[in-house]
């Protein structure tokens, strides 16, 4: 039997036999037994002379004797109006996406996400482009290296810290603000060239490519802009923006909340990985040496397969035809296509809307990071209707809950 002294530096927190037995669910004369087999080391008796025992022995015991059941996650519950997933496809205020992309520019389909339908006349909250001498200041302070997300997103603290009324979370404030937000980061950006009209996708070509914008792929990149608006709120970075409005965080910093999460290492990863691939294509257009040299490396090229589309994601599917039928980039197409055809051979899905992102910057001789900025850029519109939805007054913040997995904790006696 295992038996020490009184060890006073334990103090008064020793556990009876009793209160051990408890613990572990068994008879005292288990304890007993743990206690001859080595697995317990009695610390003195009380004056009743029944044994006591070091409590976190007792837990250590506790937790070799038991498998942990796997804790179950928790997710807060919002209830939205803004986009769901029916059919194999995402739907926005319960109109088809794909069917959106098509007959809607993307500054229409902002309105009905924001507003609920569609009002020409709402056209107006997106300002012509302008030269923005602090935010361009800002921006070039940065290392050259930087890609176009981490300059983009860097420049909204800024302009937030410039608005007086920020905290103003009425819908036509919300609205307005960022709207002019949106057009007043890409104008911030170094120009790259000439926009050819007056909307968000030319200005954001402009300021991602030193090619002068051509109909069919200007057209592919607005119809991605609406696509990539909203996902509902299996986006992560839509969970996050959806919290930051709860607790009433002004749009500013919700968007940069957004852009956060949206930017982080894992989504950002993918889409610099299939960028990359692509852009290996103009040194080497050989497109079973580019599948072959990363399985070699043990690696699958990324952009195929979305666990809410298993038969495909449709958003995909509309711009790569969009890219074909713009017959703007025959060569550049063909290898995507040749891409596609291999990864199915080889079984796998069909391409995702990353890839689909990533086929676009390539076709447009876009510079490298420029798929997370245009994903991104589309993005601050769902989340823009979500911070609405959330700043309304009927909504109240979702009680989160965690599951505790640390060490059984001691009550103290009184």
């Amino acid at each position: 039997m295992s038996d020490t002294p009184h060890d006073s530096s334990l103090g008064n927190s020793l556990l009876t036999a009793s209160d051990v037995a408890a613990r572990l669910g068994v008879k005292k004369d288990t304890v007993y037994a743990y206690v001859s087999r080595g697995l317990l080391t009695k610390h003195g008796s009380t004056g009743n002379a029944e044994s006591l025992y070091d409590p976190a022995e007792v837990e250590a015991l506790a937790v070799r004797g038991r498998k942990a059941p796997a804790p179950q996650a928790v997710s807060p519950i919002f209830k939205s109006s803004i986009t769901a997933i029916v059919g194999g496809e995402p739907h926005y205020r319960g109109l088809p996406a794909c069917t959106l992309a098509r007959q809607y520019c993307f500054e229409d389909v902002v309105l009905l996400l924001w507003q609920g339908d569609f009002n020409a006349a709402g056209r107006s909250i997106f300002p012509a482009a302008v030269h923005e001498p602090t935010l361009s200041a800002i921006g070039a302070l940065m290392n050259r290296s930087a890609l176009p997300l981490e300059r983009f997103k860097c420049l909204v603290p800024f302009a937030g810290a410039e608005d007086p009324l920020r905290h103003d979370t009425s819908p036509e404030q919300v609205t307005r603000k960022a709207a002019r937000l949106m057009v007043r980061l890409l104008s911030a950006m170094d120009m790259l060239s000439a926009p050819v009209d007056t909307s968000i996708a030319a200005l954001l070509w402009s300021r991602t490519s030193p090619r002068r914008a051509t109909p069919g792929l200007l057209a592919a990149l607005d119809a991605i802009l609406v696509l990539a608006a909203d996902h509902d709120l299996g986006a992560p970075s839509t969970a996050a923006v959806r919290l930051a409005a709860a607790v009433r965080a002004d749009i500013y910093s919700v968007i940069a909340v957004g852009l956060s999460s949206g930017g982080g290492a894992v989504q950002s990863a993918s889409t610099l990985s299939i960028e990359r691939d692509l852009f290996g294509l103009n040194e080497r257009p050989d497109v079973g040496q580019l599948v072959g040299d990363k399985l070699r490396d043990g690696r699958e090229m990324q952009g195929f397969g979305h666990r809410a589309y298993p038969n495909g994601d449709p958003r995909a599917r509309l711009i790569l035809q969009l890219l074909r039928d713009s017959r703007e980039a025959v060569e550049e197409v063909r290898l995507l296509d040749e891409i596609i055809d291999i990864q199915s051979q080889r079984g796998r899905e069909p391409p995702n809307i990353g890839f689909s992102i990533a086929a676009l910057v390539h076709c447009a001789g876009m510079q490298h990071g420029s798929g997370e900025l245009i994903f991104n850029c589309a993005r601050i519109a769902g989340w823009v209707a979500h911070a609405m939805e959330e700043y309304d007054a009927s909504q109240s913040l979702p009680r989160l809950k965690s599951i505790y997995v640390g060490p059984q904790p001691v009550l103290e006696a009184g």
